[in-house]
């Protein structure tokens, strides 16, 4: 059965002799047992010949996705050591491969050959690796594969570790499926035994056996929502094993065109003259059909000269009775023309058409293009239209194929499986071609693609991709057919010159009269895209867009909030009064609330392209909008009039966001407002006063559970908390806000009094603080009892310095004060504390490592004792399926490798560079075909001690793969939109 998905084939020579396997007995022996112990020597044999084989898939290529999966193989030469599986379990991609032999013993298998288009595929291994298993081959015999044969299926179906499936052979005829159904791996032009074994998943590459213990075929895959499972007849298996042990490819023709075998009933009744032909070739008198071209290549020589309905009964006056005789005549033909005798519209006639090399349309090269992070979205991949791709999508075989997407292609709707044919309005012939106009690209702006997509490839697509971000990097990977590794090369050291920007002039939409006041209002929100470099902190997309506003032209400062701009790792993209885009990045995001602070070159825009956001500044309350006043929401639509509604204060609330979100520790004591009428869920809107003044933003805050489910919610946070913060960014002082690191809770003035809080005191608060009846009462705290200057749990906070405090933005964060002098009511008795401020430190993220498939960085945590993780380490952020790291799931704080202790990132880099194995030997070897089956892949076995998000401490051994993927990092080295910087360790 089917694994992880498709493959793809490539050429492997080898040129070594082995003596043909030896049967498990002879026929006579078997005469003398009973049938009962017939099969369990067919037993025996299998459980020491058949290997469990795990894949791990590195890099998307043609129709392969990265991941792991589970399938079978058995051993065909002992001696030489080859495994025989599918093609679509080793696949085309870069890839390692694990063999389990006995299941007891696992030894790492190499690529021998696969078929470029049918299901078979061969592994050597070297016999020597193996210290107890003592694998015997299976003999190969097809000629047994007949209707009515009894058979066992022996595999690790279903990722056991050994499996008995047993049927009768009803068909050795069936055709296989339509090809043409989805993007993915499908064989054509072959027939299929059927039997109903009931082989599921995992079963793949699994030997079919008859009574003698002798291989009659090979398991494929089956039909959905039955028993009835498909095998693969082994002529062609067989013919390839020869030729390769000789040391000879084997060779592989082709017309470019999928056929289909029709019977002669069906054929007499279009007209075709069966007496006639089988006057001519008697060999047709005993078959039950003939071959009909279904469809060819677009755009292919045989596309030229045959029809779809063509009968073909004839090949350079052969008789082609079936597919296997055809294709025999097409491997002796490679790059000849071939003779068809063909009936096409009632007549018979003779077509001479190209046979192309097969290996020479399947693609062994990809370009890779990003930053390295894990992921299967993390970058770009691209390769030539293979022939299997071309045929099955029915696309011609020109342009490059896109294997994987990020998010810069799929926000524009490219997603894997397009073709892209046009890039800057000029033809892409093929990678080479595309390579070259990718990598010279000078605009700032953006490319415009030309592209289709796999289901529907004559209906082509134009759409403008964002620009590619300086700091990712480009790699060709190629194939070498000796070992079937990947080599890597970076292509570009140092990123394209982009042509200087002149000074850009936007003019946003004017308002309605009536709503002139909002106008300036209107003219300072901005658009925002960010694309994520990496899986890091508390980003959950690597994708994101929304609104924010101008704080200062002056100084080039926008305010959006954390849903936007989740991180400092990401290029980021403004977008004024809908018109023009400019380049901006991340100044400061603050740990406490939802807001981020962008900066952007000003000179970049004219001065009356854009406003600053109105807001009134002086007072305590500043903008506040309290409960019952009447505000406007403002809502921008993409290059059109903004939604304006009126509205009202419903609800200020405090959002005890802790206990919804417990591994989010980001954001504590947030006064959220709640107005009655309310924008799209997942709107970001702006709430003004009645004047026109900016008082609050409608932000969304992604929440994410133990069990890694994200859900958003929306609400209200005033701006008022901003003002501090610009005004120091402003001035280019440094934000380092004070925390009492505690978390409140709202309390009513009645429920106050049962915690202890005097008549007096209440009716004093009521009276200078007419518009609020509540105060806030401490629910969580990590200080000790012992010290009564601490915050202790249930504290009601009354004052701040003396000033009453009517709204917990003024518990959450101190900017000037170095102390706080509080007056709380702790137990019914009234005093006065200065408890602890913690530094909140906000460090931006200056350096990410990409190691083995994990994505590191630096942490440095608010509220680490609520965590139970140490105040400073390195974290896991993001593991890359099918890497060495991909049984570990972040975030887990790393706090030992190889027993040295990791308390930050220098100290990561150094014990990976300890850790680094013979990479540019290896890569030397592999660059001249000298890497043979015996050496190992450049790696080291590694012991990483982590704490995970509940603070449990554990130990986990991953052995490093310095090939596929080498130790690398990215950089910030310039403080702005393009200064990240991507480099190998």
């Amino acid at each position: 059965m089917t694994p992880s998905a498709s493959p793809r084939m490539e050429r492997f020579d080898h040129g070594t002799a082995a003596p043909s396997p030896v049967p498990i007995s002879s026929a006579s022996s078997f005469s003398s047992t009973t049938r009962r112990d017939k099969w369990a020597q067919v037993f025996e044999l299998a459980l020491r010949s058949v290997v469990h084989i795990t894949t791990n898939v590195h890099v998307n290529f043609d129709t392969h996705t990265a991941g792991q999966s589970t399938a079978t193989g058995f051993v065909v030469d002992a001696d030489l050591g080859v495994i025989l599986t599918n093609r679509h379990v080793m696949t085309c991609a870069p890839a390692t491969h694990i063999a389990r032999f006995e299941n007891t013993e696992s030894i790492r298998v190499t690529p021998w050959y696969y078929d470029p288009v049918f299901d078979f595929a061969f592994f050597r291994y070297s016999p020597a690796d193996l210290k107890t298993a003592l694998p015997e081959a299976i003999r190969l015999v097809p000629e047994k594969a007949a209707e009515g044969l009894e058979i066992r299926v022996i595999s690790c179906d279903s990722g056991e570790p050994i499996s008995v499936s047993s049927g009768t052979i009803a068909d050795t005829k069936r055709r296989p499926a339509c090809a043409h159904c989805c993007f993915d791996y499908h064989e054509f032009n072959t027939f299929y035994c059927v039997a109903a074994a009931g082989t599921r998943g995992g079963s793949s590459g699994a030997p079919v056996l008859d009574i003698e213990g002798d291989a009659v075929a090979l398991n494929v895959g089956g039909i959905d929502r039955t028993q009835q499972s498909l095998f693969r007849p082994l002529h062609r298996v067989v013919k390839a094993l020869e030729q390769l042990r000789r040391g000879i490819t084997p060779p592989r023709g082709t017309l470019q065109a999928m056929f289909q075998f029709v019977s002669n009933e069906h054929l007499a009744k279009a007209g075709l003259p069966l007496a006639d032909i089988q006057r001519l070739y008697p060999q047709f008198v005993a078959t039950r059909g003939m071959i009909k071209v279904d469809c060819m290549v677009p755009g292919s020589p045989a596309d030229q000269l045959l029809h779809v309905g063509d009968v073909i009964f004839a090949a350079n006056s052969y008789p082609v009775a079936d597919f296997e005789s055809l294709l025999d005549i097409l491997d002796r033909s490679v790059d000849q023309s071939v003779n068809l005798s063909v009936f096409r519209d009632e007549t018979l006639m003779s077509v001479a058409v190209p046979v192309t090399d097969l290996y020479s349309i399947t693609p062994s090269k990809l370009l890779r293009i990003g930053t390295g992070c894990p992921g299967t979205n993390a970058s770009l991949i691209f390769c030539d239209v293979s022939y299997v791709t071309a045929i099955t999508i029915q696309a011609r075989r020109a342009g490059v194929l896109v294997c994987g997407t990020n998010t810069l292609f799929s926000s524009v709707g490219i997603g894997r499986g397009s073709i892209i044919t046009r890039i800057n309005g000029k033809l892409v012939k093929d990678l080479d071609d595309f390579v070259e106009k990718i990598t010279s690209r000078r605009s700032s702006i953006g490319i415009m693609v030309e592209y289709v997509i796999w289901n529907a490839p004559s209906s082509p697509k134009v759409v403008v991709v964002p620009s590619i971000p300086d700091f990712y990097a480009y790699e060709i990977m190629q194939r070498h057919a000796q070992s079937g590794q990947w080599s890597t090369t970076n292509i570009r050291s140092k990123p394209s010159a982009k042509l200087a920007s002149a000074q850009l002039c936007a003019i946003p939409v004017t308002l309605r009269p009536s709503h002139s006041q909002f106008q300036q209002m209107h003219a300072s929100i901005v658009h925002i895209t960010y694309h994520s470099m990496a899986s890091v902190g508390p980003v959950v997309s690597c994708f994101c867009k929304g609104y924010g506003y101008i704080a200062s032209k002056t100084h080039g400062i926008i305010v959006c909030d954390r849903s936007t701009v989740p991180s400092h790792t990401g290029s980021i993209s403004v977008a004024v009064a809908n018109t023009v885009v400019i380049d901006a990045w991340v100044e400061y995001i603050d740990p406490l609330s939802c807001y981020v602070y962008l900066r952007y070159d000003p000179s970049s825009v004219t001065e009356h392209a854009v406003e600053e956001a109105p807001v009134l500044k002086g007072s305590r309350s500043g903008c506040q909008l309290r409960v019952g006043e009447d505000a406007m929401f403002i809502t921008p639509a993409d290059g059109d009039m903004p939604i304006l509604c009126r509205t009202q204060i419903e609800m200020r609330t405090l959002l005890p966001l802790h206990d919804l979100d417990p591994n989010n520790e980001h954001i504590l004591n947030i006064d959220a407002l709640l107005p009655k009428e309310r924008p799209n869920h997942i709107s970001q809107s702006f709430i003004c006063d009645m004047q026109g003044n900016l008082c609050a933003m409608w932000v969304i805050h992604t929440k994410s559970g133990i069990d890694r489910d994200h859900e958003r919610i929306v609400f209200g946070v005033d701006i008022q908390q901003t003002l501090p913060i610009i005004a120091r960014l402003i001035a280019k002082q440094p934000v380092h806000p004070r925390s009492l690191n505690v978390e409140f809770s709202r309390l009513s003035l009645l429920n106050a009094c049962v915690y202890g809080l005097g008549n007096q005191r209440a009716a004093e608060f009521s009276r200078d603080v007419p518009y609020s009846r509540s105060v806030y009462v401490v629910r969580r705290a990590p200080g000790s009892e012992s010290n009564r200057h601490d915050l202790q749990v249930n504290d009601v906070v009354l004052k701040a310095n003396g000033k009453w405090i009517d709204s917990v933005s003024h518990l959450a964060a101190f900017y000037d004060e170095s102390a706080v002098e509080l007056l709380v009511c702790r137990g019914g008795e009234e005093m006065t504390i200065v408890p602890a401020l913690f530094r909140v430190h906000s460090e931006p993220v200056k350096r990410l490592v990409h190691w083995s498939g994990m994505c590191i960085e630096p942490f440095s945590g608010l509220n680490h004792k609520q965590r139970k993780w140490p105040s400073e380490g390195v974290c896991i952020g993001n593991t890359s399926h099918g890497s060495p790291a991909s049984h570990i799931y972040g975030p887990q704080l790393i706090t030992h490798i190889n027993e040295q202790p990791i308390k930050n990132m220098s100290d990561l880099v150094i014990a990976i560079k300890n850790t680094k194995s013979e990479k540019e030997q290896f890569l030397d070897r592999l660059l001249n075909d000298k890497v043979g089956v015996a050496d190992a892949l450049p790696g080291a076995l590694v012991k990483i001690k982590m704490i995970n998000k509940t603070g449990v401490v554990h130990d986990a051994i991953i052995e490093t793969d310095d090939l596929y993927y080498p130790p690398s990092c990215l950089e910030l080295e310039d403080n702005d939109a393009s200064g990240w910087v991507w480099k190998l360790l």
